[in-house]
């Protein structure tokens, strides 16, 4: 009996070792290089405009001497420049305001940047934001990258309720 639980427990935990280190890659992640930091300039919404760096090719950026990052939303027609709002990354702004279409930011630390140019019809008027935005709380029970882990369990159960069936079987039929 000791050998049917050892060789149970054993069964185990190699199902859930293998099953729990088989995560996804995320889809749209860049290709991380090391100490470099990406920007990804989003246009709100996406046909009032456009962005620089180039929204068609999301986590490109271009960096001066100085370690700087501009920013250039440019209106189509019928909508004009509201404000920038940052969901991810930290930097100091180094021209202009989040009001306005053209922004030197210095990033910092080593976190990627995700900015949106809001924009508005031209006949209404743009809200002015106070500071720069907080980022979300991130409180889903889901990882981006590695999904759902609700199978995980349901293939260990399916084991360990095997791996017993097999144990009472053996000891039914040596009885």
């Amino acid at each position: 009996m000791k050998k049917a639980v050892s060789l149970l427990v054993a069964i185990l935990l190699c199902v859930c070792a293998v099953v729990s280190v088989s995560a996804e890659v995320s889809p749209t992640a860049p290709t991380v290089v090391k100490d470099t930091i990406y920007i990804d300039a989003i246009v709100v919404p996406d046909n009032a405009g456009s962005v620089t760096p180039n929204v068609d090719n999301p986590f490109e950026y271009v960096i001066d001497s100085d370690g700087n990052v501009t920013l250039i939303a440019s209106s189509v027609e019928g909508f004009k420049f509201s404000h920038w709002e940052f969901i991810t990354g930290e930097f100091d702004i180094i021209e202009g305001s989040l009001t306005t279409p053209t922004l030197v930011i210095r990033p910092k630390g080593d976190a990627n940047i995700r900015a949106y140019a809001n924009f508005v019809k031209e006949d209404v008027t743009p809200t002015t934001p106070d500071s720069k935005p907080v980022p979300p709380v991130d409180d889903d029970d889901k990882s981006p990258t590695t999904g759902d882990i609700t199978p995980v369990f349901a293939v260990a159960g399916v084991v360990l309720v095997a791996a017993l069936a097999v144990v009472v079987l053996k000891k039914r039929a040596a009885n």
